[in-house]
């Protein structure tokens, strides 16, 4: 009975970790752009490989950060800083359009 509990908790200690994890992309900036539209900004990462964004349809494989944030011209301050630098970035997007909700240099 005791060993049972320690591999519950050990499942419980591994599954919290990974959902708390969820969302979050880390990784350096490998592309900036700026969509068709004149506003949209695309974001490329290494180490993302998804092809379901829909924030930007041209683009299926990258971020977008919101540009109705308040925050808008300093995330984006922040990524072409990380970029310039060569820095790694952790980013949290939206898993159903892959918009950025939070970003921060790792």
């Amino acid at each position: 009975m005791e060993m049972e509990k320690r591999i519950l908790s050990l499942i419980l200690i591994l599954f919290s970790s990974l959902s708390t994890n969820a969302g979050w992309h880390h990784g350096k900036i490998n592309m900036v752009a700026m969509g068709y539209d004149g506003k949209t900004i695309s974001i490329g990462q290494n180490g993302y490989s998804g092809t379901n964004c829909t924030c930007y349809s041209t683009w299926p494989d990258r971020y977008c950060l919101d540009f109705n944030r308040d925050t808008h011209e300093k995330e984006y301050a922040l990524i072409l800083s990380a970029k310039a630098r060569d820095k790694s970035v952790s980013i949290h997007i939206d898993e159903k359009n892959c918009k950025i909700n939070a970003i921060y240099e790792s």
